[in-house]
């Protein structure tokens, strides 16, 4: 392995290592790539050779690379990320160091009603380990405290904290359904609820293959027009087609096919938006204006376009050098 590694790159070993008969080669080649400068994200690389070494039984090089991710996130951004320091819980418990595997959780357990990427992360090493039961009180009582929230925010949906809520209740619903599924525990209120979301995810994923996007010299007459969008479409065009990018990736993750972007248009939105006259943008008529050209005959962007091919965001650019690597 040799030259510069992409996230996508990253991305490819840890699927390989997932069936790979020597995944202990796939950790050392991706360590060696680190050591060397050569990979263009550090934290995410570490992470994923954390996670290969603790899949493959050496704990205590696990425990290694995860403090390295961690130190570097919290270093080079400030902030607290909960995969490495999943991966040391479980690299801790694999090497006997049960308390300090449990002081690590603990630190997680805070983040549960936080981050919605903890409560899979917990759930999935407690259930590992032996500590289902721990799993599912700890998942319970989060997820208790976010639906609280919730209910606060139904009357005020337009609340910017309303949709990282939402999604909160999400991940803790699925992740506590899962835990009380490997102990065996009969369905209650919320294990329904779970289902009943999850069917609808899937359903609504399965329906929305198409998203509409604004090209450079479109969005930017957007701006033009309303100097405060809607902030879903971000506040540049890069921006903009750094959330598309995201969303399509996201509804991959989730099983939509045959994804597409349909290139909009500033006027397209302007007829939208009118109201009495006045033209006034909102999250309604982006949704009504991103709905009328999925229904309409213009031509469709299919996504993802091939690495080497032009970047379906209309830049000049392949897309490996363009939007790929804005998926993380």
């Amino acid at each position: 392995m040799s030259g510069m590694l992409s996230t996508e790159d990253i991305d490819r070993i840890a699927e390989e290592a997932i069936d790979s008969e020597t995944p202990g080669a796939l950790a050392a080649s991706l360590i060696d790539a680190v050591e060397q400068g050569r990979v263009a994200d550090l934290g995410y690389a570490l992470t994923v050779a954390a996670e290969i070494t603790c899949d493959a039984g050496d704990a205590e090089t696990s425990i290694t690379l995860a403090e390295r991710a961690i130190e570097f996130y919290e270093r080079s951004e400030g902030t607290f990320v909960c995969h490495p320091a999943a991966i040391r819980a479980d690299a801790l418990f694999q090497a006997g160091r049960d308390e300090d595997a449990m002081t690590q959780l603990s630190a997680l357990r805070a983040r549960l009603i936080e981050d919605p990427d903890a409560p899979m992360l917990v759930g999935d090493v407690l259930v590992a380990n032996g500590l289902a039961e721990i799993a599912e009180e700890w998942l319970t009582e989060a997820l208790d405290e976010v639906l609280r929230r919730q209910d606060e925010l139904e009357s005020s949906p337009s609340d910017p904290n309303y949709d990282d809520v939402a999604m909160l209740a999400f991940e803790l619903l699925q992740a506590r359904h899962d835990v009380r599924h490997e102990l065996g525990l009969p369905h209650d209120d919320h294990d329904e609820l779970a289902d009943e979301l999850l069917e609808n995810l899937e359903e609504s994923l399965e329906d929305e293959s198409l998203l509409m996007f604004l090209p450079q010299r479109e969005y930017e007459e957007a701006l033009r027009r309303w100097p405060e969008p809607v902030v879903d479409h971000g506040a540049t065009w890069d921006e903009h087609r750094a959330a598309t990018e995201q969303e399509l990736r996201l509804r991959a993750e989730h099983g939509a096919l045959r994804l597409a972007v349909v290139p909009g248009s500033a006027a397209g939105l302007a007829q939208f938006a009118t109201v009495d006259g006045t033209e006034q943008l909102d999250s309604d008529a982006v949704q009504a204006y991103s709905d009328s050209l999925a229904e309409s005959d213009l031509t469709e962007i299919s996504w993802p376009p091939g690495r080497n091919d032009p970047c379906w965001c209309g830049s000049t650019s392949k897309y490996k050098k363009c939007c790929l690597p804005r998926e993380h």
